[in-house]
């Protein structure tokens, strides 16, 4: 049962992170495909957050391995780290820039926000989420390769 719940663990943290990058690929062809940016954003969002529910539900799910097999000595792994930090960068992400974005889109009214006096604030906001999401994705590289080593 031990080996199933490894091998589960790299499994949902490959796909985990296969799943980061991407996001990367489709959100930039949504956007050359979809005529209407409107329409590829509420997509895209829908996307991402698919993507970090998937990511909560892992990393809880991962550190509860770690924690199974490490005990508390896993505070002093990177791999225990590694997960925090992305934990850190959804919460930031998910609970903390897209409600701004989200209130941003509202105060546009029926523009699109980047046709209103709200563009360049929303496109700040959204920088700094699409900075955080890349920090997150290079983080599970760091991830993938220590979930293999710590099983």
């Amino acid at each position: 049962m031990e080996n199933l719940i490894n091998k589960l663990s790299i499994i949902l943290a490959t796909l985990w992170v296969g799943g980061l990058w991407s996001m990367l690929m489709v959100t930039s062809v949504l956007f050359h495909k979809i005529p209407s940016a409107y329409i590829a954003g509420a997509i895209a969002e829908d996307m991402f957050t698919y993507i970090n529910y998937f990511g909560l539900i892992t990393s809880l799910f991962l550190i509860f391995v770690g924690y199974k097999k490490c005990g508390i000595k896993l505070l002093k792994k990177s791999y225990f780290w590694i997960i925090c930090m992305m934990l850190v960068v959804i919460m930031i992400n998910y609970f903390g820039v897209n409600p701004f974005l989200e209130a941003l889109k509202i105060e546009a009214l029926s523009k699109e926000v980047m046709e209103s006096v709200f563009s360049e604030r929303y496109r700040t906001w959204h920088g700094i989420a699409s900075g955080a999401y890349l920090l997150e994705c290079f983080l599970g590289i760091m991830l993938v390769l220590r979930v293999r080593l710590l099983n």
